[in-house]
């Protein structure tokens, strides 16, 4: 499938993507050196591996987006509906481990192994008792030419964001590359072909389009995000949705050469708006023996990579998520809720891939972050397991 351009901002970096790769021997990392390397690897993939392959661009002026609040509950899912789209098994299949041949930008095979994925139903009263009171639903409407954004619905701890929306364009929705396989993969991903697109930008995204519920003209979709610590805005009581209209379609702005391209970068115009969202769902810390933290939800779970890990001092390479290669939420029940689980060369082997997660990311610390493919009970958890450690209340 096709995408855009990949733009990587190296301004604060001393030596190249390659580079940190390429050094050997030993080697002692400052402080400093160590924050820059965060925040390249956090930019590099939200750039690269997830659905955030955008140009950010000023524009010269800005653009009236009509904002329009309509009544409450009048379009998100209602209730069961809304929870078991979102964090149950409706309209969800498992997924069995398998490779398949994808096609990047210049239509070339890759073979990607897709990771076992499994989906459990949910209690609706469960979930209200969890999350409903942290959930906004009053819909947000915004024109974009002829397409219309509604953001539905939308709930947040802090760490990770859900926010269900909704695109309409009469004579079909031409705005998102979609299929079973990239909701499984990278999420949809904007066309080519328009000249528009929007994204949280304090954020990292993966938008599952729902195949049963949408139709030619409505695409519903469900946006999982990990968040910067200051993406929730707390006088605002919201979350910043950027949203640029171009002067041509994305493909011609992606192959002009440099002055067309930055006259159409001067011509381009950029809105911002508030997404609301309720007060953040509350989260229980964990920590290891050396005093590392987790911090869970019902709906994610940050990790500091950098304590108790046993990954210090390997080239830096803690804040490579590959390096994590086995997490679980472990209930007072016995059983246990297998968030992500993969082989590592040396150290770790399993007969499948497992990812059981709707998204995941890390921010600009380090921390990495899973968004939950369903809803965890925080008072049911009696410790997480991350590689062979152990976290406790």
């Amino acid at each position: 499938m096709k995408q855009g351009v990949v733009y990587i901002n190296p301004a604060s970096l001393e030596i190249s993507v390659e580079e940190f790769d390429a050094l050997e021997g030993a080697h002692e990392f400052s402080q400093e050196y160590k924050k820059r390397k965060r925040e390249m690897l956090r930019q590099y993939k939200k750039r690269t591996d997830t659905s955030d392959r955008r140009i950010y661009m000023k524009a010269a002026a800005a653009v009236v987006i009509l904002t329009v609040s309509v009544p409450l509950v009048a379009q998100a899912a209602t209730n069961g509906e809304f929870f078991k789209r979102i964090w149950g098994n409706l309209a969800r299949e498992d997924v069995v481990a398998r490779r398949e041949v994808i096609y990047d930008e210049q239509d070339l095979p890759h073979v990607y192994t897709f990771p076992k994925r499994e989906y459990v139903d949910i209690d609706p009263g469960k979930a209200e008792e969890l999350i409903g009171a942290h959930v906004f639903y009053k819909p947000v409407v915004n024109k974009l030419g002829d397409t219309t954004l509604t953001i539905l619905s939308s709930v947040h701890d802090g760490n990770a964001a859900v926010i269900e929306f909704k695109v309409e364009r009469k004579g079909g929705v031409n705005a998102f590359n979609y299929s079973q396989i990239d909701n499984e993969y990278h999420g949809a991903e904007f066309s080519q072909d328009v000249d528009f697109e929007f994204h949280f930008p304090d954020c990292s995204e993966h938008i599952i389009v729902d195949l049963e519920k949408s139709t030619k003209d409505v695409l519903y979709c469900y946006n999982y995000m990990t968040m910067e610590p200051h993406a929730y805005d707390t006088k605002s009581n919201g979350i910043t949705l950027e949203m640029s209209e171009y002067p041509c379609t994305r493909r011609e702005m992606f192959e002009a050469d440099s002055d067309t391209f930055d006259r159409y970068k001067e011509q381009t115009k950029t809105s911002q708006i508030v997404v609301p969202l309720r007060t953040p769902v509350e989260r229980e810390d964990y920590k290891n023996d050396a005093g590392g933290i987790t911090s869970i939800s019902p709906l994610s779970l940050k990790i500091d990579t950098d304590t108790g890990l046993g990954l210090e001092g390997q080239n830096e390479e803690l804040y490579d998520e590959k390096n994590i290669y086995y997490v679980s939420v472990n209930y007072k029940d016995g059983t246990k809720y297998v968030v992500c689980e993969h082989k590592l060369k040396g150290v770790h082997s399993c007969k499948v891939k497992i990812d059981n997660t709707s998204f995941i990311s890390y921010d600009a610390t380090g921390n990495l972050i899973f968004v939950f493919n369903r809803l965890v009970d925080p008072q049911e958890v009696q410790s997480i397991t991350v590689n062979e450690t152990i976290y406790t209340k």
